[in-house]
């Protein structure tokens, strides 16, 4: 009778042990599903420089020309050269070119125009700016766990179900009631 005794009351033990961790398939772990989850948005703000160009007016001063001062002297060595023979030649050559460089240069500024005119010009400048841009941060899940709704925060997008920590505590004992 006591092998009988000791048989049905380990067999009473494993059935309790298999129906208390029923549903928990790690020790400790089990699945809850999610029955909402909704994207907290965070502002990120980063510093972005930009080049900005625009078109303004400046003045410019009239630049003399040196071709027609060079071009003078060119052709008044030239008309020395030739116009005298002998001796005198390398002298003619070098007068007739100051001559020209001179008439060249004369001719140059006459038809030139004094002061200055407007121009546009592009400016550009590197301004700095800022721009900002939403990002998820996390995701606030609503789940179900054995028929009550739990709250928790979560990095990422969560799937239909979560894996919950199951923490059974004994509960608190008060002798005579």
């Amino acid at each position: 009778m006591k092998s009988l005794n000791t048989v049905l009351l380990t067999a009473s033990l494993a059935f309790i042990s298999a129906s208390a961790c029923a549903g928990h398939r790690h020790h400790g772990y089990d699945k809850a599903k999610v029955v909402r989850a909704s994207p907290i948005y965070e502002t990120a703000r980063y510093r972005v420089d930009e080049q900005v160009c625009w078109e303004e007016q400046v003045w410019q001063r009239h630049h003399s020309n040196a071709f027609p001062t060079v071009a003078g002297a060119v052709i008044g060595g030239v008309v020395g050269n030739q116009v005298v023979h002998g001796d005198g030649r390398a002298l003619a050559t070098v007068a007739g070119a100051a001559i020209g460089g001179t008439v060249g240069y004369q001719l140059s500024k006459n038809h030139t125009q004094r002061g200055a005119y407007p121009v546009n010009r592009t400016r550009c400048e590197v301004q700095p700016g800022w721009r900002t841009e939403p990002y998820i941060s996390g995701w606030d899940v609503e789940y179900r766990y054995r028929g009550s709704i739990y709250h928790t925060r979560m990095p990422e997008r969560p799937g239909k179900h979560i894996r919950v920590r199951v923490n059974p505590m004994p509960a608190a004992y008060y002798p005579g009631r």
